[in-house]
């Protein structure tokens, strides 16, 4: 990405968040440094205060006191809505791309880098939430069971465990696009959603958004809008989950088929379904010439936690991580 526009695209999230949080008063650069790394970007507090300074000098934001920090202006809702700045197409799909890229797993050597999710959770809730996950993980409606619990102040990547905190990384969804892409698979990711379950079975998707066009991952817009029902899935089975259509090549097929069930059976197993040429798959269409293949959110344990009562906070796609450092849950469950 050119340094241009990634300026412009980090502008508008810093304004996007100033936006969608205005209901709460001015926020200051720490809150939405944190706001920003949810969103995929991982910059500092000061890179923060710096643009935010520029934001000000043009009367997008405006500075209620040091310690209360800003708020966005009329001027600045404005800007948002002509989309004058920054541009969103594709940026999660950027980091899909990227994390791929660096992830070196080997479904032959097992063993390797894949990409994980990062959950955080106080201290006193982390029986409670690994609990609920390993329920959530049992039904088959996450990646895998494997997971690194990170004590606090332990750091992963450019992220540290508050004190007080314990960290929880699970393995990502987009694994699998990782597994197919370095099979010679092309991934393409299309839709991510709310998949309704009924007596234990995926029925349809009630609601999707693309990929293509969006800043933000969309099974986080989904988990954030409470629009899951876990405890019904946990109870007689039906309820609704986060989970995400691919597309792969027709000609692929029986190749991915062969990649997922070798993931199968080295715990990496989040694989829904794989369509058929010509057909939807749960609602969803696939390209020309294309096939869809239904994931499990990754995210879905941790969404179950939270809506469970217990605070936690998850960022999507945080980093990769070598699998040997991750154990069962069951094996602190």
């Amino acid at each position: 990405m050119k340094s241009k526009e990634k300026v412009n695209r980090l502008i508008y999230e810093i304004l996007s968040v100033l936006r969608d949080n205005k209901q709460n008063g001015a926020m200051g650069a720490t809150v939405i440094s944190k706001e920003l790394e949810k969103k995929g970007f991982e910059i500092g507090e000061r890179a923060v205060r710096y643009h935010l300074k520029h934001l000000d000098d043009k009367g997008l934001t405006k500075k209620i006191s040091p310690r209360k920090g800003r708020i966005i202006t009329e001027k600045g809702e404005e800007e948002l809505k002509m989309e004058l700045v920054g541009e969103r197409v594709g940026f999660v799909l950027g980091k899909i791309k990227e994390l791929i890229y660096k992830m070196d797993y080997s479904l032959e050597n097992e063993n390797g880098t894949i990409i994980i999710n990062m959950s955080i959770v106080n201290t006193e809730d982390i029986d409670s939430s690994l609990k609920v996950m390993n329920e959530v993980i049992k039904r088959g409606w996450a990646p895998s069971p494997l997971i690194k619990i990170l004590e606090e102040e332990e750091v992963i990547g450019n992220l540290q465990i508050p004190k007080g905190k314990i960290g929880i990384a699970t393995v990502c969804s987009v694994t699998i696009d990782g597994l197919l892409e370095n099979e010679g698979i092309p991934v393409s990711p299309r839709f991510g959603g709310v998949l309704e379950i009924k007596d234990g079975m995926p029925k349809r998707f009630t609601d999707a958004i693309a990929y293509q066009g969006t800043s933000i991952d969309p099974l986080e817009v989904f988990a954030s809008r409470h629009m899951t029902s876990y405890k019904n899935i946990l109870g007689d089975g039906s309820g609704r989950i986060l989970a995400n259509l691919r597309e792969i090549p027709i000609a692929a097929r029986n190749q991915a088929i062969e990649v997922i069930e070798s993931a199968k059976n080295r715990e990496l197993n989040a694989v829904l379904k794989v369509g058929s040429p010509a057909s939807s798959l749960y609602g969803l269409p696939a390209g020309v010439n294309r096939i869809g293949v239904v994931i499990a959110g990754g995210i879905n344990p941790a969404a179950a936690v939270e809506e469970k009562g217990i605070e936690i906070e998850t960022i999507a796609m945080k980093d990769n991580l070598n699998i040997s450092s991750m154990e069962h849950i069951g094996s602190y469950v």
